[in-house]
């Protein structure tokens, strides 16, 4: 794929665009797709290293976090330790992702039409994506991590959906998406990895469109945390490389959107240690879990407090 203007390039290989520039670009691949294929694009007036040396919105202050990220994920996508997939697959986040994608999906089912168009921002490997993909659906999905999309094309590949899905590898500063073009954006537990969470929601609501819904999960600013994060030092349970906003509140989402014309409601989920549900199968760790949710979100001063903050922001 190139631009007729400054004669930028982007390849499209395995199942999917990489449609990165400047220095998240990933030069050595792009380098043996140009050597593979230089019969082909030297006819195009392409030159061997265009969309590479762009400028790109990373390329300022969040470039080394933007970089940081990028190489977590891709490490992430595949190693000896713990997958991103084996993480995704783990007895608590099946069940917490029940809880968030349950009624999110209900609520789909009722406004959607097949000509609707869902953005899966950092979809990883496909592990917020896949929630999505038994709903008559068009969905892109994009993460900074090539390793991650190329996993995620793959799975796609591999099984039939009702969704129709397409992946590419892209910047979370920067949505490669025209203004007022989604019906609805997805940015699971996303957020907290950005050097500009601000920015990247001020992106959503541009290319949302009128009556568009944003839905997010984040780690939440809870009175829980250190507990948990000394849970975590003690006892690991997955890698976590989160950015300069490693906790994001409800407060802080609406903030961010403010002045684009949106309504945002939130819940919070996870009153029980992580480390405890991942004793138990995912059945009991939801019915735990969601019990427990119902049970301390009716105390006035613990409802804000689980250690995951739910929230759909609509138009």
């Amino acid at each position: 794929m190139w631009c007729e203007d400054c004669r930028s390039w982007f390849p499209v290989e395995d199942g999917f665009l990489d449609f990165l520039t400047g220095p998240l670009a990933y030069r050595e691949e792009r380098n043996v797709f140009w050597k593979r294929r230089v019969a082909d694009l030297t006819p195009l007036a392409l030159s061997h290293s265009p969309s590479g040396d762009v400028e790109s919105e990373a390329a300022g202050e969040g470039a080394a976090q933007a970089l940081q990220q990028q190489n977590h994920f891709d490490w992430y996508a595949s190693n000896k330790e713990q997958r991103y997939s084996d993480y995704e697959a783990t007895p608590f986040w099946r069940a917490a992702d029940r809880i968030a994608f349950e009624p999110w999906k209900a609520e789909l089912r009722e406004r959607m039409r097949p000509d609707q168009w869902l953005l899966d921002v950092g979809c990883a490997q496909g592990r917020s994506t896949f929630h999505m993909m038994d709903l008559d659906l068009n969905v892109v999905g994009f993460d900074i991590s090539r390793e991650c999309v190329r996993e995620a094309a793959r799975r796609y590949r591999e099984r039939r959906f009702r969704a129709r899905a397409s992946f590419l590898v892209a910047d979370g500063s920067a949505f490669p998406v025209l203004d007022a073009t989604v019906d609805y954006v997805l940015v699971y537990g996303v957020l907290h990895h950005l050097a500009d969470p601000g920015g990247t929601c001020r992106e959503i609501g541009r290319v949302l469109k009128p009556a568009g819904v944003y839905f997010g999960q984040e780690n939440n600013d809870t009175v829980f945390r250190a507990a948990f994060e000394l849970a975590q030092k003690l006892w690991p349970i997955w890698h976590e490389e989160a950015g300069p906003e490693a906790t994001i509140s409800s407060d802080r989402v609406a903030g961010w959107l403010k002045g684009g014309g949106f309504h945002v409601s939130a819940r919070t989920s996870v009153f029980v240690p992580p480390h405890v549900i991942n004793w138990m199968s995912e059945a009991t760790g939801f019915r735990i879990l969601s019990s427990v949710d119902r049970v301390m979100t009716g105390v006035p001063w613990l409802r804000a407090n689980g250690g995951l903050v739910i929230f759909e922001a609509r138009r």
